[in-house]
């Protein structure tokens, strides 16, 4: 298996359209209305020959904090079983996943998931999960204060998610 890596969506095919997409992000807006704290939900999904991916992203209305929380299916030529659909795959996953945000909000926001992939199966399929929370605002402190001031004796790297 290669390394596990969320891809960017030019490299993928859509599973679900960008109309798609924003519907199901609406949905979850609507269902965790009550919960969110100028905050909403993003949903993203993408597949090609080796994997089925979506990525659901928290994130605050002035973009300062977001928590994306991605997932993977790695497809495997399994011929015992009849393939699925990365439609049916992706959404599993979201179902998957839409049980750990409910949790999340209501229990205080103070179970997350491992920034580590960690492999999960639920109803025979296997996929890898993994988030991360992040400030924003407190990054851009933190570089101007770099280049002001400088890194002192060591390499620092400015923290990006993007490729």
């Amino acid at each position: 298996m290669e390394k596990l890596a969320y891809r960017s969506g030019k490299e993928l095919k859509n599973v679900w359209s960008e109309v798609e997409s924003k519907k199901i992000s609406a949905l979850m807006n609507m269902k965790y209305k009550t919960l969110l704290d100028k905050e909403q939900f993003q949903v993203e999904s993408g597949f090609d020959e080796q994997q089925v991916q979506i990525k659901v992203t928290l994130e605050s209305n002035d973009k300062s904090v977001f928590y994306p929380i991605e997932l993977i299916h790695v497809i495997e030529n399994r011929e015992e079983q009849p393939p699925q659909t990365a439609d049916e795959i992706a959404s599993l996953m979201l179902d998957y996943i839409d049980v750990y945000w409910q949790e999340y909000l209501n229990d205080g926001r103070d179970v997350f998931v491992p920034l580590a992939w960690g492999k999960h199966v639920c109803e025979g399929v296997e996929f890898f999960i993994r988030g991360f929370v992040r400030n924003r605002s407190l990054e851009e402190q933190a570089d101007e204060l770099f280049k002001k001031h400088g890194h002192g004796e060591h390499e620092i790297e400015p923290i990006s998610d993007e490729l």
